[in-house]
């Protein structure tokens, strides 16, 4: 699901790239090993991943990066596509009929074929590590909300390859391949510049103030990211839905603790008028 993000960043000498992914970096839903020294705490997948190490898949791989997959579907989705395909060419098959626990222990299958999945502290798990703050998989600076921060939307309705954006995820690469792109068009070098397309994703807070006290749509996100430094990262990202939230964030912005989106919305551009704002679709 892709919702939209307006990022508050202060004006200075960081590249906006930099800027945006320091700000959102403490919210990625997902860390890596060690992440415990982090905060992150740690979900138990090893039974999903022995699914998986146990289910009967038929690949065909059919060029262009495309690989076809019959069999546990919910389980496919803990397998590195292109490790399968670098096996299949290396055993000569187009087609693989294949059960992995039939020839590779279940380390080996972490180890080799798994993606998303990490191993645990204790001996014999996996899973990954989540962040208590987390709200992200991936982010992209635009995306399918291209334009909507300045009231001009583009009406993009696919997953796109902003130059500004969190990178490759496993999360992003598994929808690329379910709408048939190739996850290798993400691995492309980011530029901190500002293209034609990068400014319809930027506006001030200043004329965002004035479009939210005008009631303009555009101007009210779904969710709101405060600047690093103007309050600890757990009050830092503000949420319409389910309700207005947090009210920890409220309080500290001098805010009723019942005060509706739009009034906290008008408030936040007000403190940080002097500021710009980058809209991001999210993953989450």
């Amino acid at each position: 699901m892709f919702s939209v993000a307006y990022v508050i960043l202060q004006i200075g000498d960081i590249a906006p790239v930099d800027a945006i992914r320091a700000s959102l970096a403490p919210f990625q839903s997902r860390g890596r090993r060690g992440a415990s020294d982090n905060g992150f705490i740690f979900d138990d997948n090893t039974e999903e991943l022995r699914q998986a190490y146990e289910a009967q898949f038929t690949f065909s791989d059919r060029g262009g990066g495309e690989l076809a997959i019959e069999g546990d579907f919910e389980a496919s989705g803990l397998l590195d596509h292109e490790r399968v395909r670098e096996e299949m060419r290396r055993r000569g098959r187009q087609i693989w009929h294949v059960r992995f626990a039939d020839f590779i222990d279940l380390e080996s299958f972490f180890t080799r074929f798994s993606i998303g999945v990490d191993r645990g502290l204790r001996s014999g798990t996996y899973g990954q590590w989540l962040n208590p703050l987390g709200r992200w998989d991936f982010w992209e600076l635009g995306g399918v909300f291209d334009g909507h921060i300045i009231g001009q939307p583009s009406q993009r309705t696919r997953l796109g390859v902003s130059r500004i954006s969190s990178g490759q995820s496993w999360d992003r690469m598994l929808l690329s391949k379910l709408a048939g792109s190739a996850c290798k068009s993400f691995d492309q070098p980011v530029s901190a510049a500002f293209d034609d397309r990068s400014a319809r994703n930027f506006e001030s807070c200043a004329t965002l103030l004035a479009d939210a006290l005008a009631d303009r749509e555009h101007a009210f996100p779904e969710s709101l990211v405060l600047p690093p430094g103007s309050a600890a990262d757990s009050l830092r990202w503000l949420d319409a839905l389910p309700k207005p939230g947090p009210i920890e964030a409220f309080a500290r912005l001098g805010l009723a603790l019942d005060a509706k989106w739009d009034e906290v919305v008008e408030e936040i551009y007000m403190r940080f008028e002097d500021h710009w704002v980058a809209a991001i679709a999210y993953h989450h």
